[in-house]
């Protein structure tokens, strides 16, 4: 008997949605009126009132979806519950509409709702810094790493040279990197804190060089107002900043007067302690948590949220078993609807797994890029940016696959 080749066919993608409907059918109004239908999506919530949860429960039972809610909750023996719906993107449509007109403050949850679901499968918008667009929709992007640190983890006295430094940077210009990130402060756990004239006096002569003979943007990484507005004046349009924006009330201020784009890094703690039992209650909400308070300090500032790119700080605050959980699970951050950064070369995290020292952790780091860039991280931060360059490529033609064939 002649078979069938039936199979599971996982569609997780707008596009790739469109894509499968149209190979088949054909048809523009079958695409249209279907693509929503074979897109799966699992929604997550905290803390919901229990009257709310237990009306969301039933109002998704009533359009054949279902929502989780605690047993508890259910028995009217607790007064919060977090909440998991299940649909697909027409299923959820369904249920915004009935949300709508529902008390106990679903209306709300509904808009919140709808706007998650929009920012997770929708393109990014794309950012302009200096004569450079970027556009995350077609391409990971590198972020090359130059540390003119005497106590930098991994290249830590390297290039504390101003022509070694220059050197360095246009090498790493030439082998593809995006855009070069330069630190003055090491931020590896238990670093010492660098006095503000010290940290502008490792600056002004490489930045002032580098600005002149590296034709790609530059990014500052400092948490320090003084730092970052000295930079800026310079012409420097991406400050980095591992406090995302909560280390200094000055610093949303500043970057908003230059319209410069900020990478806000979440990090438990300090470089001094946060690797002393780092504890999450669940470690993607939480971060999530955090970045929403680090956006409304910038949208308050008055930055764009075009400028503005996450970075969930692997290694900063962070366990073995916190790290690989993010790198896991970063597709995630896309509910943010911002591109996100991720830096885990050579970070110590990979030496656990492998037992390499820091200076043998080239095919580590290149995994780990590798797993980032394919779980949606649009800029990866690293040392070794030829090979990582290298290893973009082919991850992007992979996942952007569905874009070359719409």
């Amino acid at each position: 008997m002649k078979g069938n080749n039936i199979r599971i066919r996982e569609i997780t993608s707008i596009d790739e949605a469109r894509e499968e409907i149209r190979a088949i059918s054909g048809n523009y109004q079958e695409i249209k009126e279907n693509f929503e239908k074979l897109l799966f999506r699992t929604i997550k919530a905290s803390d919901l009132d229990a009257r709310a949860a237990n009306l969301l429960k039933q109002t998704a039972l009533e359009i054949g979806i279902d929502a989780i809610i605690s047993k508890d909750v259910s028995l009217f023996s607790a007064t919060k519950s977090d909440v998991l719906i299940l649909g697909t993107l027409n299923d959820f449509e369904r249920l915004y509409y009935k949300l709508k007109t529902k008390p106990f403050e679903l209306s709300n949850f509904a808009e919140e709702m709808k706007e998650v679901l929009l920012k997770y499968d929708n393109e990014l918008s794309k950012i302009k810094i200096e004569k450079t667009t970027f556009d995350f929709n077609s391409k990971t992007y590198v972020m090359g790493i130059l540390n003119l640190t005497p106590d930098s983890f991994s290249d830590g006295g390297k290039y504390i040279d101003v022509d070694e430094a220059v050197k360095k940077a246009k090498q790493m210009e030439k082998d593809g990197a995006d855009i070069i990130d330069i630190g003055a402060e090491s931020s590896r756990p238990g670093a010492e804190k660098v006095s503000i004239e010290e940290e502008l006096k490792r600056l002004n002569a490489v930045v002032d060089r580098i600005m002149e003979e590296v034709n790609i943007p530059i990014s500052i990484d400092t948490y320090k107002v003084e730092v970052a507005e000295a930079m800026l004046k310079k012409g420097i349009r991406i400050i980095n900043d591992i406090t995302g924006l909560k280390g200094d009330s000055k610093m949303a201020d500043i970057i908003s007067d230059y319209n410069a784009v900020v990478i806000v890094m979440h990090m438990q703690g300090n470089p001094q302690i946060m690797q002393n039992n780092p504890v999450y209650d669940e470690i993607i909400g939480d971060i999530i948590n955090e970045f929403k308070s680090s956006i409304r300090i910038a949208q308050v500032a008055g930055i764009k949220d075009k400028n503005l790119i996450l970075d969930p700080g692997i290694g900063f605050g962070k366990t073995l078993k916190h790290n690989l959980k993010l790198l896991n699970k970063l597709d995630e951050f896309r509910s943010l609807g911002l591109p996100i950064l991720v830096g885990t070369s050579k970070k110590s995290f990979l030496g656990e797994i492998t037992k390499a020292e820091v200076q043998d952790r080239k095919e580590e780091s290149l995994a780990a890029a590798i797993i980032s860039a394919q779980n949606g991280a649009n800029i990866i931060r690293v040392h070794d940016v030829k090979e990582t360059v290298k290893a973009m490529k082919v991850v992007d033609a992979v996942k952007f696959l569905e874009k070359e064939l719409i």
